[in-house]
């Protein structure tokens, strides 16, 4: 589960490979229970949503049909769009909204979604045309107006969304926020016509449409959602390739069908897609062995379990994505920098990446994953392995009060042996006694925002577009 924080880091490992079994994809008979062996048989019927896996675009060839299972974790928002930024809502957002522009992963290239166009002259002031014939699910217009109130409610600081720091860049956003913002709109945003935007920045930048590329901040919002935001929350208004079936099940299942009107090139492949929400991934692994869903990522405890059961099913993709440990530097015992190196010295991610991850993960020396252009393998001078270090800096400064330390991570997202190994790391070589604070991703998110926890803390991170 990935969650960005402008917080101090401290790398565990950097998680390279996404690991991730598929079933029996889906049939075109949804009541279908032929598997021999249960959590074994694998199909090509349906098994996509009808997405290109390079391009992100919906195919052109006819839907196959039928619906299939996908294990998630539970979301922390779905509407407004410009509250999510973690990985769960993301994969429902990405289903039921299509962004003005995707990034294609393998050339790089811009590929227009509901933009026309994306033109600057000079890298101030950008004109976004919107193609014709786009609409919400329930029938709404998707013009200018629908992505300018979206903006203008993303951006203005009371509001608090988790993603309008992505228009600070735009002319007029320090006005819209405080305590007492000047102004509720901003300034830079001007509507040309129904489906033409005029965007004016503070100064020139010549990425500002790979920005754009990130759906949550930059999808727009239909009137009847901004009516009712909280109806909205249960039962997002998207543009996407599918819609919503019914409400949000918390705890239970997010369930999606394909919108028939889409307007996007190509259609969604299959009939239904149903995000079995988990609380757990040992739990999704089990359902999965047992034919009760279609794809699941494994819990690192059930890795060779998983690898032998699934066979070529097992897919491993690189991965941009970095898990870390960060402090909570309003507690005066990790203000000293060398207690922090201290802690870092004292993980050894090559052991961990062996024993807990089975070699699936890259021991991370830069918050840049290896396979991208820039990365380096000297970033970072104290994510080596070196006790003997480590504990002459935790002696020098003073160590941690009573030699006793709270380490919080979410529980749902199979990071269990992960922290062990690095809390057992901490007592070795430390001295540190610990104990572990856990909770479910979402309320963690909460505590996490409001300062309260008490100690190290895990989280993921990862790029939200190209740069």
């Amino acid at each position: 589960m990935r969650r960005p924080t402008p917080r101090r880091w401290l790398q565990g490992c950097a998680g390279l490979a996404a690991i991730t079994m598929v079933l029996a994809g889906c049939s075109s008979d949804t009541t279908d229970d032929t598997a021999d062996e249960p959590g074994t048989e694998t199909t090509d019927t349906g098994t996509d949503t009808g997405t290109d896996p390079e391009g992100g675009e919906p195919t052109d060839a006819e839907p196959s049909g039928g619906s299939f299972s996908t294990q998630l974790g539970e979301p922390s928002f779905l509407a407004p769009t410009s509250q999510c930024y973690e990985s769960e809502c993301s994969q429902v957002l990405n289903t039921i909204y299509t962004g003005l522009l995707s990034i294609d992963p393998e050339t790089q290239e811009q590929v227009l979604g509901v933009a026309e166009s994306i033109d600057s002259p000079d890298g101030l002031v950008w004109t976004v045309k919107l193609k014709e014939g786009w609409t919400f699910h329930n029938g709404e217009p998707v013009d200018a107006d629908s992505y300018i109130r979206a903006w203008n409610y993303a951006a203005y600081g009371p509001n608090a969304t988790q993603t309008g720091f992505f228009f600070s860049p735009v002319e007029g956003y320090d006005d819209l926020q405080g305590e007492k913002p000047k102004a509720k709109e901003l300034s830079g945003l001007k509507k040309v016509d129904d489906l033409t935007i005029e965007i004016t920045l503070a100064k020139p930048f010549s990425q500002w449409p790979l920005s754009m590329s990130y759906t949550p901040p930059f999808a727009p919002m239909a009137e009847e959602c901004l009516d009712d935001l909280k109806k909205c929350q249960e039962q997002p208004i998207g543009n996407g390739p599918y819609q919503i079936v019914g409400e949000w099940k918390h705890n239970d299942n997010i369930t999606v069908e394909r919108f028939e009107d889409y307007a996007g090139e190509g259609v969604a492949n299959a009939d239904e897609i149903v995000f079995k929400i988990y609380g757990d991934l040992v739990t999704a692994f089990r359902d999965w062995q047992a034919g009760n869903i279609d794809i699941t990522v494994p819990d690192p405890s059930q890795y060779k379990q998983a690898e032998a059961l699934a066979g070529d099913r097992l897919v491993r993709v690189d991965s941009g994505v970095f898990s870390y440990t960060g402090f909570p530097l309003y507690m005066e015992e990790f203000q000293d920098v060398r207690i922090r190196q201290a802690l870092s010295l004292a993980i050894d991610r090559e052991t961990i990446d062996e024993k807990v991850y089975f070699g699936t993960r890259t021991p991370a020396t830069d918050v840049i994953a290896p396979f991208v252009p820039g990365s380096r393998t000297d970033a970072c001078e104290f994510c080596r392995y070196d006790p003997e270090e480590a504990k002459r800096l935790y002696d020098e400064a003073g160590g941690i009060p009573g030699d006793k330390i709270t380490i919080w991570f979410n529980n749902d997202g199979g990071h269990e042996l992960f922290m062990e190994a690095v809390a057992n790391g901490w007592r070795n070589d430390l001295g540190l006694d610990y104990e572990f604070e856990t909770q479910p991703f979402t309320p963690y998110l909460a505590t996490l925002e409001k300062g309260e926890v008490t100690g190290p803390y895990r989280l993921g991170w990862g790029p939200d577009y190209p740069s």
